[in-house]
């Protein structure tokens, strides 16, 4: 049976069923993490990481549980669980109920003029006017104190005086030491060991007398 023409020009011009799609590229294998390749490895910048607490610290977190101004952390896994932040807020609302302990002079002066003399642990700004207020009862010049500072370049309140105060404030003193016992400071800080003994005994003293 012969075809008419046309049709047999359509059957000699269909196209083959394969040429109707287009070819999908090959794709490229991707390539291997930096680890399992043979390249130079590149290492994500890490987030510092938080000291362990000694024991000023831990005896801190316990006055602090006792007096229900921070939940008691299983002391081990404090660094991680709670936030420094939170410890100095704590501190500075338990100084506050334990102003007696300062209006008494029961802490000794010296240690305090040696804290106040180191300036400030911290660039935040309640921290900072915290420490010239403890400056300011010891009548330091905030110029000499700020000139020797290691954090000054960061800090927006260099030798700004405050009123002169005739009484420690606790709640500005707890809020200090917190931090240094936790080891809260910036690195550029190198707090002496001098400080650092006068600091245990504030914290340890004020912790005795406010039982």
């Amino acid at each position: 049976m012969a075809f008419p023409a046309s049709r047999r020009l359509f059957a000699a011009a269909a196209p083959k069923l394969s040429s109707l799609f287009t070819p999908r590229p090959t794709p490229k294998p991707s390539p291997l993490p930096p680890e399992f390749g043979d390249g130079p490895r590149r290492r994500k910048p890490m987030p510092r990481s938080r000291h362990p607490w000694g024991e000023d610290a831990a005896a801190l977190l316990r006055r602090l549980h006792e007096g229900r101004y921070l939940p008691g952390p299983y002391l081990p896994d404090a660094p991680h669980v709670v936030s420094p932040d939170a410890v100095k807020a704590a501190a500075e609302r338990f100084g506050n109920d334990h102003q007696v302990v300062a209006n008494r002079r029961w802490l000794s002066g010296s240690d305090l003029k040696k804290v106040a003399l180191f300036g400030c642990p911290s660039v935040e700004r309640r921290t900072v006017f915290a420490s010239k207020r403890l400056r300011a009862f010891f009548n330091l010049p905030e110029e000499k104190v700020c000139s020797s500072c290691k954090i000054r370049s960061s800090c927006q309140f260099i030798n700004q005086e405050v009123p002169r105060y005739d009484k420690v404030i606790l709640s500005d003193t707890m809020r200090i030491l917190a931090l240094f016992v936790l080891d809260a400071y910036p690195e550029p800080l190198q707090v002496t060991a001098e400080v650092k003994a006068s600091v245990r005994k504030l914290l340890k003293d004020t912790i005795n007398l406010s039982i």
